[in-house]
């Protein structure tokens, strides 16, 4: 068993590092990629083909040299589309993390988990602290409330199913019913609020970034230390909302 894991490694890293030799220098004959990675040409032959089915690879009919394939450009495009949202949110992300002292965060779904592809930590003495790359069920917090408003209830049952509700703080909602109530309400506000939860102590403002067609494409949320009465959250809540509509307008 153990030999056939490390041979099922050996051939990815073969074809990782085949792709990279690729990047470096497109166009290459299976001679030279061979000197270069020192590949037998057997197993360089077999790693090419299977990449050459998946389009990762092309081969010149003339030549017969090799080069990426167009499926890197698929995926490349996938990315470009998360760095586009990130690249057009920060400055504003910034300047309401200047406002309010408080953490900002940039959340994607990703693979039907959500993926935070931004963080602006806040600056205020007591902050809430985060970290891009960091993932979380759909059903996670304020941010997952957003993400499922645009949801038929048959859909958010079933994201249920896979993500069942998790007592994560105090204030945590752990009734199916009373969470898809809460789902309705987000819908209907725009923007989901919470204190104590997803974390202890602390209070979440979520609200969802548009594209032109009215799609979420991405959420806005602001995380920090309990700290004030009602008018002091409502305050917040019109600013998330006020930032989150001056980014949706760069999508339109």
């Amino acid at each position: 068993m153990g030999e056939i894991k490390t041979s099922t490694v050996s051939s990815v890293e073969k074809a990782i590092d085949i792709l990279l030799a690729l990047q470096s220098e497109n166009k290459k004959s299976i001679r030279e990629l061979g000197e270069e990675l020192n590949i037998s040409k057997s197993a360089l032959h077999r790693t090419l083909q299977t990449l050459e089915s998946r389009g990762l690879v092309r081969q010149d009919g003339v030549t017969e040299k090799y080069a990426l394939g167009y499926k890197i450009l698929e995926l490349s495009e996938s990315l470009q589309k998360d760095i586009e949202i990130r690249k057009l949110a920060y400055e504003d992300m910034e300047e309401l993390r200047d406002l309010i002292g408080d953490t900002v965060q940039l959340s994607i779904i990703d693979n039907d988990s959500i993926l935070i592809i931004e963080t602006i930590d806040g600056t205020n003495a007591l902050r809430v602290f985060s970290r891009a790359g960091k993932r979380h069920p759909i059903t996670y917090g304020n941010i997952g409330k957003v993400f499922l408003s645009q949801k038929s209830p048959k859909e958010i049952s079933k994201y249920l199913e896979k993500a069942p509700l998790i007592q994560y703080a105090s204030k945590s909602i752990m009734d199916a019913e009373v969470f898809l109530e809460k789902i309705k309400e987000v819908k209907r506000k725009g923007i989901s609020t919470s204190v104590d939860d997803p974390m202890e102590g602390a209070f979440g403002i979520a609200v969802p970034i548009c594209n032109s067609h009215g799609e979420i494409i991405a959420v806005l949320s602001i995380s920090g230390v309990k700290r004030f009465q009602n008018e002091g959250l409502i305050k917040l809540e019109n600013l998330a909302k006020l930032y989150a509509a001056k980014i949706s307008e760069k999508f339109k």
